[in-house]
């Protein structure tokens, strides 16, 4: 299974973390914390970083995968298993804005074994402008998967282009913790104009229904989300469309925000974690995402 295969090659990589030794290549110099965990908190939580840090680094990346696919990949599952239209589809298209690893692939290949998804040719296209830092992941999904996997090393804004380029229209458009992290390094008015040309592009596409999915953390940019642009999205997608909004209960914290009907269990799908991958990256255990379901059907003529 493709979650696995990359645990097991990310984490055999990331040999500076079993000792805590500085990455021989730091792109972070005197400020290393010589824990990328350390790191990637810096990047999340800009506040608490020493200097500015930023996702730069392939050790960070390796750690990332180690320490979230379990619950990435695993409230990406939840969610495509609503899908009904994809489950028989002989050829799937997926498009991930943000990709980074690729969780979501790790969720599609579990549905593909399970058999809900029947799918004969996957084409897949990734699109993030960080492609030095997840290289190597990159690579072991194109060496799992063979053909059809593409991947687009620009900037997110830049999504619309990449989708038209050879008239290439997914059947699901994925947002993968995209728009918190924009709300991070992006003004409002950017997103906004993101959103804008986004839109536009869906609402011409009357004669293809596509799925657009979005997945983030359950808070609003007040708190470092980025929930509302969930609904600012919808809400420049024309008719006809199916809406669902969804939410976990957040198994860590004794309040959590209500988004929509919240799923029965938020128990991870992905659950065989080693003690070795506990000791070094303490993953989160359970699902604790919102999401969106935006289902943009064909005009009927």
């Amino acid at each position: 299974m493709l979650l696995y295969d990359l645990l097991e090659k990310c984490s055999y990589r990331d040999e500076f973390q079993r000792k805590h030794e500085q990455c021989v290549d730091c792109s972070y110099g005197k400020s290393c914390p010589r824990n990328c965990q350390r790191c990637l908190q810096y990047v999340h939580f800009p506040n608490s970083a020493p200097e500015p840090r930023k996702y730069d680094c392939p050790h960070m990346a390796d750690c990332y995968y180690c320490k979230y696919a379990y619950r990435y990949a695993s409230e990406i599952v939840y969610g495509l298993k609503l899908f009904a239209d994809i489950r028989k589809k002989k050829e799937l298209k997926i498009m991930s804005v943000g990709c980074g690893p690729c969780t979501e692939l790790a969720a599609v290949d579990y549905l593909k074994e399970s058999g809900i998804l029947n799918f004969e040719k996957l084409q897949y296209r990734g699109i993030d402008p960080l492609g030095s830092v997840w290289s190597c992941i990159w690579k072991d999904i194109k060496n799992y998967f063979g053909d059809g996997i593409k991947f687009y090393q620009k900037d997110i804004l830049e999504l619309v282009d990449v989708i038209i380029e050879g008239n290439w229209i997914p059947d699901v458009l994925i947002f993968q913790y995209v728009f918190s992290d924009m709300y991070k390094h992006s003004n409002e008015e950017e997103i906004i104009q993101f959103i804008d040309k986004l839109a536009f592009f869906l609402n011409s596409c009357a004669e293809n229904s596509i799925y657009i999915f979005c997945n983030d953390i359950n808070l609003s940019t007040q708190y470092g989300g980025g929930r509302e642009f969930f609904d600012i999205l919808e809400s420049k997608i024309s008719e006809p469309k199916i809406v669902q909004r969804r939410y976990f209960r957040n198994m860590n914290k004794n309040s959590y925000y209500k988004y929509g009907i919240e799923y029965k269990k938020s128990e991870l799908i992905f659950d065989d974690i080693s003690a070795e991958i506990k000791n070094a990256y303490n993953p989160f255990e359970s699902c604790a995402s919102a999401q969106i379901f935006i289902k943009r059907e064909v005009v009927k003529k």
